[in-house]
């Protein structure tokens, strides 16, 4: 099986837990939120103040838009500690269901190779014993 279609059916998963709704809705509602606030405290355009949210959840933090206001720094450092608990948890689902996802597969493939093996032992047992019964 590809990576693609591993990846694909771990997406489908994810995209019916509800737990996984939850955050990626607080997650987006935080950065929409905090970064339309960012824009009015620091005067600056929706667009900057959304790419600023979004670039300091992520964690990636360019630096090329930076809060001056006392009002501005705390709600970054807000959207900081959403971006490093909220982000966090998404990564965290994600390798959880792809670490399930190669576990469950690597399982059947080892009760397919015991099933196989179980078969041959019986193809053995009845041999030896049409033998014997000779």
């Amino acid at each position: 099986m590809s990576n693609t279609s591993q990846v694909r059916q771990v997406a489908i998963k994810l995209s019916h837990s509800g737990r996984f709704k939850k955050i990626i809705l607080a997650l987006s509602i935080a950065v929409i939120v905090l970064g339309f606030a960012l824009s009015k405290v620091e005067g600056i355009v929706v667009g900057d103040g959304l790419w600023f949210a979004i670039t300091t959840v992520t964690g990636v933090g360019y630096g090329d838009i930076v809060p001056v206001t006392t009002l501005g720094r705390i709600l970054g450092a807000i959207l900081q500690v959403f971006g490093v608990v909220l982000f966090g948890a998404v990564m965290a689902f994600v390798s959880v269901e792809l670490l399930r996802y190669q576990e469950d597969f690597n399982m059947r493939r080892l009760l397919d190779r015991i099933d196989e093996q179980d078969r041959k032992l019986e193809e053995i047992k009845k041999h030896l014993d049409f033998l014997v019964k000779k």
